[in-house]
């Protein structure tokens, strides 16, 4: 009796969560006056109208089916969960997003109103947590820039392997250095669900002189449905544990003759653990330390593999 009572209560509060509510944290520079608290202003980049838009109705969704699962009305609350999912739908999100949805409209299985709560709920988060990733220009009309590969003394063959084992998942992932092949499988067991690799440079690298990261003849499993996260980290992430900053990208129209760019303005917001610092400062390139690739849920879920010619700084 007594854990069902908890069950229903931890329940309750989840579904009072608001859907664009993170668990963001303040980033505390001791060289500055404003309190630990202070957090300061950062510019984000705008979803597609799209994705925009389904975020908007989950978040007007949960601000009527939470007070009304908080009143016993538990049917009203999976009611307007149902509909809203079946009206962002027609929007046209994601296909992996889209996929999962219908999956669980058409779900004839889920015994009750409470269960179909908490599943449209969790796919609602899914949609929430989700960014559009950057993707190759499937069009020539990249600007002239000079690609520079990493090379061996600049970038060491074998990278560090940072798996969701340190809170005790079973996801695992490798790597084949003379195809530049990342590969894996991801699993939900045990909350986990993501895979990495890092590499760690011996000394702190300058790129103020570049632009950003180019990767050239990117191929992965599941295009329409996997993305991927390149990770950087530079002198203040080391000062804040598990710190790093991160840019999600993909490339599911298969372009192979446009190489991703992907700038380092878009590195401009320190994360922890997945969770934003807000008021932390933008990536500086001229104190570099680490760069990685990470497969990771909810886009990543099962193998996944990704491949590509080269990659390196552009100019």
């Amino acid at each position: 009796m007594h854990s069902s009572i908890t069950m229903k209560v931890t329940l309750r509060a989840y579904l009072l969560f608001t859907a664009t509510c993170s668990s963001a944290r303040a980033f505390y520079n001791p060289h500055s006056p404003s309190s630990p608290s202070t957090f300061l202003n950062m510019s984000t980049t705008s979803p597609s109208t799209n994705l925009s838009q389904a975020k908007q109705l989950i978040s007007k969704a949960i601000s009527i089916g939470a007070p009304a699962y908080n009143a016993g009305d538990i049917n009203k609350c999976a009611t307007v969960y149902q509909d809203t999912a079946k009206e962002i739908t027609s929007l046209g999100i994601p296909s992996a997003l889209q996929s999962e949805l219908l999956a669980e409209i058409d779900n004839n299985e889920t015994s009750n109103d409470n269960a179909k709560a908490w599943a449209l709920r969790r796919i609602f988060d899914s949609i929430v947590d989700y960014t559009l990733p950057l993707t190759p220009s499937p069009e020539p009309t990249i600007p002239s820039v000079t690609l520079e590969p990493f090379t061996q003394t600049q970038l060491p063959n074998e990278p560090l392997g940072v798996m969701d084992n340190v809170m005790g998942g079973i996801s695992r992932g490798s790597w084949i250095s003379k195809a530049n092949t990342f590969f894996g499988e991801t699993s939900l067991a045990n909350n986990g669900g993501f895979a990495s690799l890092r590499w760690r440079f011996p000394q702190k690298q300058n790129w103020s002189y570049a632009k950003g990261i180019y990767i050239k003849g990117l191929r992965h499993s599941k295009p329409m449905e996997h993305t991927f996260r390149i990770i950087l980290k530079d002198d203040n992430c080391e000062r804040v544990r598990l710190a790093n900053y991160k840019v999600v990208f993909a490339n599911p129209d298969q372009v192979q003759d446009q190489p991703l760019l992907i700038p380092f303005t878009e590195f401009d917001q320190m994360e922890q653990m997945g969770n934003s610092l807000v008021g932390s400062p933008s990536f500086n390139p001229m104190v570099v330390t680490e760069i990685g690739i990470m497969a990771i849920k909810p886009t990543v879920v099962g193998e996944f593999q990704l491949e590509f010619e080269e990659w390196g700084l552009y100019v």
